[in-house]
């Protein structure tokens, strides 16, 4: 059952598109709309705005769209109905009397199933059994209070202990397995960490999704091992610790690898320090990032190889989310966690203090083994390497300085530097201009929203724009229904046009909110874009004309070609049905 259209009015109402998208964006007012970096795909200039007036967002870069449950749903990776709760919470409306809504239940079942397992684990930690484990923690240097706030516990080196506690707290074996806790092998079933010190995973509003386990056998396969994916855990839109450091009133996030890292920086007082869950930054964590509100990022990884390649990879990301980053230097120790231990909190306040900025770090990289005093052949490297990535700087002021200063290093005139960098910027603008290309003339490229639309390239045009004049004169249906006797060509604008006859004809609001039920959050991008595209011709009578005849003569050829291949007997016979037909 749908929920009430006088609800989703008020909740629509209740919850300003603009205010909601600036508890996550930085918007800046442009004339009647606003505009900022899409927080749904890396950009370096804005192509994201909202639109009071109508209460709707879209990316002209990515094609994200819809109205502020829409908004919701994306940014919060939340279904339908949660996005809903969300925004009723929001603004303090109590909800209508709830639906069947199996998604929603499953998710809250999932988190049910973690916090249960997560007790145990903790639980388990602080008994004998759990001894391994507790020698472990503390032998890290982690005190009694640090544990308890993380929920930090331990999987018994068992393949069944869990297992059976659960099912003895109501959990059926398929649960267990579909929330990352069991696994089947071969008709097994065993408990998937086994001898480990357990680290729950939050999401931002406290609920457990996920685990990471530390082993404790030397032997073990994996020194650290993840939840599988689930409903409710995605490991690359995720970040450990997130829920504490969101809080924090530091003006930037600590960037680290791993959980141990980030728990050593909270207990000594840095408690802005999060994880990207052992692996480097991904596009989806920098735009979470981003939506935080902090000013900048500190990266502090590993000192070793693998750490500074994620170093650079996270400067990368995070400048195309919008976000500016600086590098600890650590020396004499391999990560945060080490370094705490042997120079204290505050030598490491101290690194904070001295890190450098990103260009600064990756120009310093590219010199390293260079000797740009006494060789040639060197400075020659140096600035064959230097100047590609000047080029890569967008803010023309920071890309002149830094000419210079590598003018300096090289000890060659800053007008050479400048005009190798303005050459290399003209080859990438020329490169970008051929991959672009490529990209659009691939065969890959196909809507996968609409996939029918290259073939029928022109009648799917023109549905689109009896979709907005429909949605904007939902008062001329039965004009529209009488003159187009081909009807819709394509799957997905025939369901945006039945959704919008069935709400016309129960007498429902026709705006974007009510889109949200049928549509995924993709889907509702293409609807917001379609709305956006013809609505110069939302009100033109003779264009809507144009748009149905498009229609009906499609209909009509498809009819002839019909005909062309029946035989006789079956030609007379689709005669008498249209002649029945008419009259």
């Amino acid at each position: 059952m749908a929920l009430p259209d006088g609800f989703l009015r008020e909740l629509r109402d209740n919850n300003d598109m603009v205010s909601v998208a600036q508890s996550y964006v930085e918007l800046k007012r442009a004339g009647s709309t606003y505009s900022c970096r899409c927080p749904f795909h890396s950009e370096r200039t804005p192509s994201f705005h909202v639109y009071p007036d109508t209460q709707s967002y879209f990316c002209f870069g990515c094609g994200a769209g819809g109205d502020v449950v829409t908004f919701i749903r994306q940014i919060e990776n939340l279904d339908y109905m949660e996005a809903v709760r969300f925004l009723a919470q929001r603004a303090g409306m109590a909800m209508p009397e709830d639906r069947d809504d199996g998604s929603a239940r499953w998710r809250q079942r999932l988190y049910e199933i973690n916090r249960t397992a997560g007790r145990y684990f903790h639980e388990t930690l602080f008994s004998p059994e759990g001894k391994a484990g507790w020698d472990y923690i503390t032998g890290r240097g982690l005190t009694e209070h640090t544990i308890k706030r993380f929920g930090i516990g331990y999987a018994p080196d068992d393949y069944h202990k869990l297992h059976y506690y659960m099912k003895s707290k109501g959990f059926s074996e398929d649960e267990l397995a579909s929330a990352a806790l069991l696994v089947r092998n071969n008709n097994r079933v065993y408990d998937k960490f086994r001898h480990r010190v357990m680290f729950p995973i939050f999401d931002t509003r406290g609920n457990i999704i996920a685990f990471g386990g530390r082993a404790l056998a030397a032997d073990a396969p994996a020194k650290y091992l993840n939840s599988d994916e689930t409903f409710v855990f995605q490991k690359r839109e995720t970040l450990f610790a997130l829920n504490y450091a969101k809080n924090s009133k530091a003006d930037y996030f600590i960037l680290c690898e791993g959980y141990m890292d980030v728990i050593a920086m909270h207990q000594a007082g840095f408690n802005s320090a999060v994880a990207t869950l052992g692996t480097a930054i991904t596009p989806s964590q920098a735009r979470l990032i981003g939506r935080m509100g902090k000013s900048e990022v500190i990266l502090s990884y590993d000192s070793d190889g693998p750490g500074q390649k994620a170093a650079s990879r996270g400067i990368n990301l995070l400048t195309e989310a919008g976000v500016k980053a600086r590098v600890l230097n650590m020396t004499g120790a391999k990560d945060p966690d080490e370094f705490i231990r042997k120079y204290g909190a505050e030598a490491f306040a101290h690194l904070i203090e001295k890190s450098g900025g990103a260009i600064d770090y990756e120009l310093g990289k590219l010199s390293n083994g260079l000797d740009l005093v006494n060789r040639d052949e060197d400075r020659s490297a140096y600035l064959k390497k230097a100047v590609v990535f000047l080029a890569q700087i967008q803010n023309p002021l920071d890309r002149d300085v830094y000419i210079s200063r590598t003018a300096e290093t090289a000890r060659i005139p800053a007008e050479t530097v400048r005009f190798a960098v303005n050459t290399e910027i003209n080859r990438q603008k020329k490169r970008d201009k051929r991959d672009e290309f490529r990209n659009l003339v691939s065969p890959r490229n196909t809507d996968k929203i609409n996939p029918q639309s290259a073939k029928l390239p022109r009648e799917e045009k023109a549905e689109r724009g009896i979709l907005c004049f429909l949605y904007n004169n939902p008062d001329k249906l039965e004009h529209i229904e009488k003159s187009l006797t081909g009807g819709f060509v394509t799957e997905f604008n025939r369901r945006v046009f039945d959704n919008m006859k069935g709400r016309i004809s129960r007498g429902d609001t026709l705006d974007m909110t009510g889109f949200n039920e049928e549509f995924e959050s993709a889907e509702m991008g293409r609807i917001t874009g379609i709305l956006n595209d013809f609505a110069a011709f939302a009100h033109d009578i003779q264009a809507l004309g144009d748009y149905i005849k498009i229609l009906n003569d499609y209909s009509e050829s498809n009819k002839n070609m019909t005909a062309g291949a029946m035989s006789a007997d079956e030609l007379l016979a689709f005669a008498q049905k249209q002649k029945e037909k008419k009259s």
